[in-house]
């Protein structure tokens, strides 16, 4: 990873791309500068963000317009040569009022909206050429560095590339397409148009007509159905397919998914024994560490590879199997064990980061396994062109969730994450294209659920710290929602997982 590849802000002050302040910030000015040109060279489009695909942002045309034949080329050249300019960034405070005006008379109704949902009193905007914005985190002081980008034409709308991880130099190779993924954000899509809520603002709107119950009875039952159709799925492939692998990064959700999943299962006539790949976790003295020192828990190499192979093979072999308990205080496994048979009308659901990796599943008859990626696919927006992305859902259920159950702080949550992130990148997302399903396990209201005590967490951590700036990040997020009570989830939602009494044992 490269050092010092240093952005200058707005501030006056400078930040490294490499950090996840630094690409975050990166990547909402770039947004900035492809809005601006958009608006001058085609002010009739309006683009809508979509999800995360391909090392970029998705865009879709508003009102389903199809896109200019040299869209790419013209807003490519335009971007370049802003760029070029080095035109440098202006950030004026207005009157929340006196900005609401500004945005009303540019006839971009997204952002006054939004807006309408804030209770501060003055707003930040930032300028660039005729075009501006409001600022949810800092932004570049010029175009200048904003150097490396890339515009793909994607279905019916186009991809933003940006710098890959750690190397602001570096666009992404030639990635796949993740066809699959856009199925599941399209899919994702039409549930909230039945739920009449795309923005924020919309959810605002629910809660504040009373029907928030009703809402969060119907996404509960989109899971549901979801759940019951991959469980049919499963009982159609069954006997043939007897080892169903479940994958996602952290605080997807997972562990409720596979219970839920083992009900919808009985209901089936099947009958699941569900083993976790923590429980394969080796000994400390033999987990690889980073080059700073810390274990690697997001490694595959983390894992007794053989041990677990050796398990799984034995049993769909017919063997009895004696699978292993780690115990997370002690770093080591705890003598008891608990013994595995696979009976007739039986399935074993294997649930871990590492579902995918075929370091861990080489040697298992792909036959005989099922692949399931579970990931919380946000598509919740704030108007067009912001909206809370997958990870920052993750990285708010996991604040919760380490706090509650773990004892750590919002601090140590924050610190830990770019780690996780990096062992995502490296060993979970590129590997979930050899799943045969997946499953969306985000929830249309979850950060309202959330903000009581995330806003709680969050203002604990100083300035000085260094999670600070991630933290009002967060915080600038939820500024824009209104609190749900958590007594209205259901006792079985995949939330509970991160907040609690939940029905199942975890």
């Amino acid at each position: 990873m490269k050092e010092n590849q240093k952005i200058k802000l707005l501030s006056g002050a400078s930040i490294s791309y490499n950090t996840k302040h630094g690409a975050e910030i990166y990547r909402r000015s770039l947004i900035v500068l492809l809005q601006s040109v958009v608006n001058r060279i085609y002010p009739d489009i309006k683009t809508q963000i979509g999800q995360t695909l391909m090392h970029g942002y998705y865009f879709e045309i508003a009102n389903h317009k199809k896109l200019h034949p040299d869209f790419i080329k013209n807003v490519t050249r335009a971007m370049k040569a802003v760029v070029g300019e080095d035109k440098v960034l202006r950030k004026e405070t207005f009157p929340r009022e006196k900005a609401i005006e500004l945005f009303k008379n540019a006839g971009r109704t997204d952002k006054v909206i939004a807006l309408g949902c804030l209770k501060k009193e003055s707003i930040e905007l930032v300028f660039l050429d005729k075009y501006f914005d409001y600022l949810l985190t800092e932004c570049v002081k010029s175009t200048g560095s904003l150097k490396t980008f890339n515009l793909i034409g994607y279905n019916h709308g186009f991809i933003l590339q940006f710098p890959v991880r750690g190397d602001i130099d570096k666009l992404p190779g030639a990635p796949s397409r993740q066809e699959n993924l856009y199925k599941v954000y399209m899919e994702k899509k039409r549930w909230d148009e039945v739920l009449g809520v795309r923005h924020v603002s919309d959810l605002v709107q629910v809660i504040e007509s009373g029907e928030t119950e009703r809402l969060i009875k119907i996404q509960e039952a989109f899971h549901e159905k979801k759940i019951e159709s991959i469980a049919g799925k499963i009982k159609e492939l069954y006997p043939l397919k007897r080892v169903i692998f479940i994958a996602g990064p952290s605080a997807s959700g997972k562990t409720t998914f596979i219970k839920r999943l083992g009900i919808a299962l009985r209901v089936e006539g099947l009958i699941p024994h569900e083993i976790s790949l923590d429980d394969y976790f080796l000994p400390r003295d033999k987990t690889p560490k980073m080059r700073d020192g810390d274990y690697d828990f997001e490694s595959v190499r983390a894992l007794d590879r053989e041990l677990f192979k050796d398990n799984i093979n034995l049993l769909l072999k017919g063997g009895r199997v004696d699978i292993p308990e780690f115990d997370f205080k002690t770093g080591r496994r705890k003598k008891k064990v608990t013994h595995v048979h696979l009976e007739k009308n039986s399935v074993v659901l294997i649930e871990g980061i590492h579902g995918l990796n075929p370091a861990l599943t080489e040697g298992i008859k792909e036959k005989e396994s099922f692949g399931i990626f579970v990931s919380s696919l946000t598509q919740l927006c704030i108007d067009n062109d912001t909206r809370i992305f997958t990870s920052d859902s993750r990285l708010m259920r996991r604040i919760i969730r380490d706090n509650l159950f773990r004892g750590y702080s919002a601090y140590d949550t924050i610190k830990r994450f770019p780690k996780v992130r990096f062992g995502e990148d490296k060993y979970i997302f590129p590997y979930q294209s050899r799943a045969d399903v997946f499953f969306n396990s985000s929830l249309i209201y979850e950060q309202a659920i959330l903000k009581p005590q995330l806003v709680k967490l969050l203002t604990g951590i100083k300035k000085k710290d260094k999670g600070y700036y991630e933290a009002r990040r967060l915080l600038s997020y939820l500024e824009y929602f209104r609190a749900i009570p958590s007594n209205l989830i259901p006792d079985n939602s995949i939330l509970r997982e991160f907040i609690g009494k939940s029905f199942f044992n975890y």
